[in-house]
């Protein structure tokens, strides 16, 4: 049985309106009906902070292990679910037989200039339910993860208990003309997007979590996203992060450097601030990284 996690609820950047939306009767109802459609299904359903897993297709990786198998003419052993992995993306091979394995999430309590961050990617993203604003209400208001002065954004939740109150309340608007009221930052009722498995490491999570330039409240739920599905199969995500994760970047700024600069081994050394005769007995992937594979702040970093 699945347990949905309300500690979100407190979370120190979200304000939930309660007063005037019934988000703890929402969120019964909602745990009630991922058990009845998902986890009495079959499904494994994990949870990480405000995203929840609600179904993943290659759970036990054998529908990738046969498409695998099939790339690779191998009929004998079509349920080894360890070909894709460490036969195909080892040499680098087609992520096929993952392009149209999917993992469909469930948000809560997200603001929606992260719902506009992850809307953009439509490569890879095949479901995208959203509750229309025609009739659904918010649930409250993120603060941004940038905010220097939280006193500043007090009234926009009273912006947006207004909104409610003008189209819900005492209904002298259509809720499609009152959310123009709305501020940037409003929290958006639950929505669903369905992302292949594919798409998720060699874009979202890249681009999103693993390379340096994204806003703090996506990196946090996109975060959330990938730990939800480290809880599905960790020996694949954690196989694929060695692949794709945040020390590619590195490596290929470390690489492009070196074969830009005629830089010798006391070059390095000097650069990381070691003797040249120390440097011969430390680890070489470490040095390199540390120095020119070091990467510049991003541009949010740099406003902090």
């Amino acid at each position: 049985m699945f347990v949905l996690d309300r500690e979100f609820l407190h979370h120190p950047r979200l304000q939930f309106l309660h007063d005037v939306v019934p988000i703890e009767e929402h969120l019964s109802n909602i745990e009630k009906f991922i058990n009845v459609c998902y986890v009495d299904d079959g499904w494994t359903v994990t949870q990480h902070g405000r995203v929840i897993a609600l179904r993943g297709t290659d759970e036990s990786r054998k529908s990738s292990a046969f498409k695998a198998s099939l790339y690779l003419g191998k009929y004998r052993d079509m349920a080894n679910t360890d070909r894709f992995l460490h036969s195909m993306v080892t040499a680098g091979h087609s992520y096929e037989p993952i392009r149209g394995e999917l993992v469909l999430f469930l948000y809560i309590g997200v603001g929606k200039p992260v719902y506009d961050h992850l809307v953009t990617y439509t490569v890879g993203r095949p479901t995208r339910i959203a509750g229309g604003q025609r009739a659904n209400v918010p649930w409250g208001f993120e603060l941004p993860v940038e905010a220097k002065n939280t006193e500043e954004y007090q009234e926009e939740l009273e912006r947006i208990r207004n909104v409610i109150r003008l189209a819900k309340q005492d209904r002298v608007e259509q809720m499609q003309a009152a959310r123009a009221k709305l501020p940037v930052g409003y929290i958006m009722p639950p929505f669903l997007m369905e992302f292949s498995e594919e798409a998720l490491i060699k874009t979202v999570f890249r681009q999103r979590l693993f390379e340096k330039g994204a806003q703090g409240a996506t990196v946090d739920i996109v975060a959330d996203m990938f730990e939800a599905c480290l809880q599905l199969d960790p020996e694949k995500w954690n196989f694929l992060i060695d692949y794709h994760g945040p020390h590619i970047q590195q490596w290929e700024k470390a690489m492009r450097t070196l074969q830009r600069e005629d830089y010798t081994l006391d070059d390095i050394a000097a650069a990381a601030g070691v003797a040249g005769e120390d440097a011969r007995h430390m680890n070489l992937y470490e040095l390199l990284m540390q120095t020119v594979g070091k990467l510049p702040p991003s541009m949010w970093e740099k406003m902090r």
